[in-house]
């Protein structure tokens, strides 16, 4: 996952743009922000959660269990890679990023 300073890039851009004025607001996943705010910004909302839960999706009929040893899963989340690691050592996490949309074109592509 790309760090700048023990904070995803994504994040420190997003921590710009508030700070220099070029955005007004920002909408982003609190899993991914840090636990402290720089000076000058606040966390001015937080949203319902929806259902939390992780779902594998891939092209054959596999489960986490079933998956064949070695499968690459495609993932930005640290959280979810330790997870990996602990059920399954064999699989290969590979970085992962987009919405929801693009994830799935990625991998209806074979990325």
């Amino acid at each position: 996952m790309a760090d700048f300073a023990g904070k995803g890039i994504f994040v420190k851009e997003i921590e710009t743009s508030l700070l220099s004025g070029e955005v007004d607001l920002a909408v982003h996943s609190l899993k991914d922000l840090p636990a402290e705010m720089p000076p000058g910004l606040v966390l001015a909302a937080i949203t319902r959660r929806e259902d939390a839960r992780d779902v594998l999706v891939a092209e054959e009929d596999w489960t986490l269990e079933t998956l064949p040893e070695g499968a690459a899963i495609g993932t930005s989340s640290p959280r979810r890679v330790a997870q990996l690691r602990l059920a399954r050592p064999d699989l290969r996490a590979e970085v992962v990023r987009g919405n929801l949309g693009t994830r799935l074109a990625k991998l209806a592509r074979g990325e």
